[in-house]
């Protein structure tokens, strides 16, 4: 049969092919009508992954009598084919009958799609599966899911996010004493009401050396929001979070180098560790495995404590004038940017906003030259490699398919982002050896990095119960977006096989992920899995099971008392000598966390009641969102 193939960079649709941008667009139609392949109503903009002069309605098209490009011009083979039939010549080809000929329609390399029934559609709508809905699970809060999105999403805007600070945080309220009733000893407290408190009543934000991170996943959450509502104040919240991300970054001094943690002069509730009292905060760091922090003066200048002398003394890395006052921490790590580049992927993706846009590439393109310049190493303001900043496989900074998977992904979203032919030389050639191992590479012994994935090596110890659950979602995060970005068909099946086999499913675990019913691990999966044609098909169990998990996932994030450690036995030892349970605890008998999916859930632990402290909500908005955008979850449920 001879036909002929049409890809994204084809881009057949100028002036006289009006014509054949509705043949072409019969295979996509399906796909493009919801622009981002969202099933709820109203739902994302189209990605900037689909040419952007693509139509996205054929109907009532006034089509000239024009005939195919001739660079697409088909021969008719020996049996022909009628105007308009489509068909799948592969998982990932659709084909379109134009005249009497087959044009074939490249899904995958054009649109990151897969084909079924002749369209290109989105590879979680494939089969067009029906999920159920966790009814009556034990545990369940008498909220819908909509409901909890409902007041999660309110008080992260109004409690969570301080102007000022434009990241997301736990927090901690002001008491209020009040009278006492009965033979309660005093002072006695009002217990905050939280459908009304706002930053402003807040007495100290529960800022940390992982800021960023947490932020970053609640980033993420907005975006998926705007994607299924298009919600002008999850626009508002995405603007104001990522001007904060813009900050991260600049204050450091280092194109492509986050911060942990910054703080700026005069916010109520927050301060800089004080230059007196607190000065060995700022004292320098023989070894570079201690965060330190950094204090910019009037000067634009990183002032610290010289760790001989212990004083102050000013550096030479400066031009920081937009930052007097403030002070930062360095030595940034894996765990931030896994958070930073999960938003970043997303928004570029599904905020097809100009403003947004820019922004997004800018900043993933940094990263990528920030990597690619350093040799695969994240180097801090001083010159030095941040302890947990090396991602070249053989670092032996973790195992080799975590790191590959990690740099794979940074680096491909800087190639996509920013359309350079020498990122995307650098992923395919140096990562990848698409054709051999590269000019100038300087990790001689590194195979590519495909070959790699399989050497996740996540769990650790009896069972499991050592592993470290940072790395869990530290790769979820490179994995979930490598997939999406990924359009080349069999490196995007190599990636999927490891997600399945060495991550969700890994053969003989007891404690394989996929039996722990973490929502955002499930819906991420279900998702981004191998889907089509010689798949096992959609994950319709663990959907089920991450539905039942956000049922249960607590009405407020007000710290209840809890003791999992007084009702189930210790099974085994964790990392760092944690106790574990046999079996998940339960969600609803879980202490709060600030990200409950980052967390051991076979913890056992205790905690007391405090309704003084409240975390960040975005563990529960992430996958809520993730699962209304992807289909999972119905609007109503």
């Amino acid at each position: 049969m001879n036909t002929k193939t049409l890809e994204a960079g084809d881009r057949p649709f100028g002036e006289r092919s009006a014509a054949w941008a509705a043949i072409a667009l019969l295979a996509l139609a399906t796909a493009c009508g919801g622009g981002s392949g969202s099933r709820d109503t109203g739902s994302a903009d189209v990605s900037p992954d689909v040419p952007a002069d693509v139509p996205l309605d054929v109907e009532g098209l006034d089509l000239p009598a024009v005939d195919a490009p001739d660079a697409l011009d088909a021969t008719p083979d020996a049996s022909g084919c009628t105007e308009g039939d489509k068909a799948c010549s592969s998982a990932y080809v659709a084909q379109v009958c134009h005249g009497d000929s087959w044009v074939d329609v490249d899904c995958m390399a054009g649109f990151g799609r897969v084909c079924e029934g002749g369209e290109c559609v989105e590879p979680w709508q494939y089969g067009s599966p029906t999920f159920t809905t966790c009814p009556g699970v034990a545990g369940g809060t008498t909220q819908t899911l909509a409901q909890k999105a409902a007041y999660y999403d309110a008080i992260a805007s109004r409690l969570h996010i301080h102007p000022d600070l434009k990241w997301m945080m736990s927090v901690t309220l002001k008491k209020v004493e009040t009278a006492c009733v009965g033979d309660a000893t005093p002072p006695c407290y009002a217990v905050p009401d939280e459908a009304t408190v706002t930053y402003d009543d807040v007495v100290a934000w529960q800022t940390g050396e992982n800021d960023g991170l947490w932020s970053a996943l609640y980033l993420t959450s907005q975006v998926f929001r705007y994607a299924v509502t298009k919600s002008p104040e999850a626009l508002a919240i995405i603007r104001m979070l990522l001007d904060g991300e813009v900050t991260r970054m600049k204050i450091t001094g280092v194109p492509g180098l986050f911060t942990r943690q910054f703080i700026p002069p005069n916010v109520a509730g927050i301060a800089c560790p004080d230059p007196v009292t607190s000065k060995l905060s700022y004292k320098t760091d023989l070894e570079k495995d201690d965060n330190a922090w950094v204090q910019i003066r009037d000067d634009g200048c990183v002032w610290t404590v010289n760790r001989d002398t212990l004083e102050w003394e000013a550096s030479t890395h400066c031009g920081l004038d937009a930052y007097k006052g403030w002070c930062w921490l360095d030595n940034v790590s894996q765990d931030e940017y896994s958070g930073h580049t999960l938003a970043l992927g997303a928004l570029y993706k599904l905020v097809d906003v100009p403003d947004v846009q820019a922004t997004v590439k800018d900043l993933m393109t940094q990263i990528a030259d920030h990597l690619v310049k350093n040799q695969l190493y994240f180097v801090d303001w001083d010159g030095r490699q941040t302890e947990h900043g090396k991602l070249h496989a053989y670092s032996f900074a973790d195992t080799p398919g975590f790191l590959a998977s990690m740099t794979m992904d940074y680096i491909l979203m800087g190639a996509v982002a920013s359309g350079r032919d020498d990122l995307r030389k650098y992923y395919e050639d140096c990562l990848l050896q698409k054709n051999g191992q590269c000019d100038g590479w300087p990790y001689p012994d590194e195979p590519a990095y495909t070959s790699l994935l399989s050497m996740m090596l996540l769990y650790v110890g009896n069972e499991g119960c050592e592993s470290n659950y940072n790395n869990f979602s530290m790769v979820f995060t490179s994995l979930h977006n490598l997939i999406w970005f990924e359009t080349d068909a069999a490196v995007r099946e190599i990636v999927q096989k490891a997600f399945d086999e060495n991550f969700m499913r890994e053969a003989g675990q007891a404690r394989a992920l996929i039996v722990q019913k973490n929502p955002w691990f499930d819906f991420g999966w279900a998702a981004f899995k191998r889907l089509g044609q010689g798949s096992d098909g959609p994950a319709i169990q663990a959907v089920d099971d991450a539905i039942c998990g956000l049922k249960q996932f607590p009405a407020s994030k007000a710290q209840t008392a809890k003791d999992s450690a007084a009702k189930y036995p210790e099974y085994c030892k964790q990392r760092n000598n944690g106790s574990a349970c046999q079996f998940p605890v339960p969600v609803p008998e879980r202490c709060v966390e600030t990200f409950e999916w980052w967390s051991d859930p076979y913890d056992r632990e205790s905690c007391s009641a405090d309704p003084w402290t409240i975390r960040m909500p975005g563990d529960y908005l992430l996958p809520y969102w993730m699962g209304r955008y992807f289909g999972f979850i119905p609007e109503n449920l």
